[in-house]
């Protein structure tokens, strides 16, 4: 099974995972149109994978998302795989966190999937996705980054009710929740740094490449809902049998917080 033919549209495409997707989604002959805030980036990554179209936009700012729907319905009428990928985060205290930092995380990670699913849901048929890459972080809880977990945890609730929604036209619905994936990523907090314990990330810590190699098999095997690495798992499952350890261990781990 491939993607070959099939058009798909991947935001935050400049780099990190969405560039891994269109490269990857490249190789099997899918129609890709690129969305993403630096121009340029876009243009070198479509250049690389031969993608129909590009559209830069700013996804935080709800009056550019009518005309970012027009213009992908423009580039393609029928869209057979929606891969909401733009995201950014925030590395501070519940209590710390910037207000207005806090409503753009929410506006680009959460707001911004809800409306353009509303948008172009319409143009993809049967046997289509929708794709929200979310997070461990959208399964379990992560002291140090509040409003970011909010906001996968939300958009893990909004897949999985789109899910039942769009069942019955057959519309399939993806919830992908990487770990530690080496990306930009961390780089681009919007408030905050995430240096603590580097080391330990590494060790369970995947590419850009090997997530987006997981979500295109996530599409072809029409699953609910990929972690990456597969041991993340286990976290998901100790913090439903043992909340209250695991917390613990998480502060400890995250926020060395004096309790070892």
């Amino acid at each position: 099974m491939s993607l070959a033919a099939k058009t798909a549209l991947i935001t935050g495409a400049s780099s990190g995972i969405g560039r891994a997707c269109a490269f990857r989604f490249a190789r099997d002959g899918a129609r890709l149109i690129l969305a993403g805030r630096n121009r340029a980036a876009l243009e070198k990554t479509a250049a690389e994978t031969g993608a129909v179209a590009i559209v830069e936009a700013d996804l935080t700012m709800p009056g550019d998302l009518a005309r970012f729907c027009d213009r992908v319905l423009e580039a393609a009428p029928v869209l057979d795989i929606l891969v909401h990928n733009a995201g950014v985060g925030i590395y501070a205290p519940s209590f710390a966190t910037d207000a207005e930092k806090a409503k753009s995380l929410m506006a680009l990670n959460l707001l911004a999937p809800v409306e353009i699913t509303r948008r172009l849901l319409p143009s993809i048929p049967a046997g289509g996705s929708v794709v929200a890459i979310s997070s461990i972080a959208g399964k379990v809880a992560l002291p140090g980054m509040a409003v970011y977990c909010a906001s996968k945890h939300a958009l893990n609730a909004y897949a999985d009710i789109l899910r039942m929604e769009s069942r019955q036209r057959g519309i399939h619905v993806l919830s992908v929740c990487p770990g530690y994936v080496k990306t930009p990523f961390i780089g681009n907090m919007l408030q905050g740094e995430t240096d603590r314990h580097p080391e330990r990330r590494g060790r369970f810590g995947i590419t850009a490449e090997q997530c987006a190699e997981a979500i295109r098999q996530g599409i072809l095997g029409r699953k609910r809902t990929v972690v990456v690495p597969r041991i993340g798992w286990l976290l998901v499952a100790a913090e439903r049998l043992f909340p209250a350890m695991t917390h613990k261990l998480m502060t400890r781990h995250l926020l060395g917080d004096g309790t070892r």
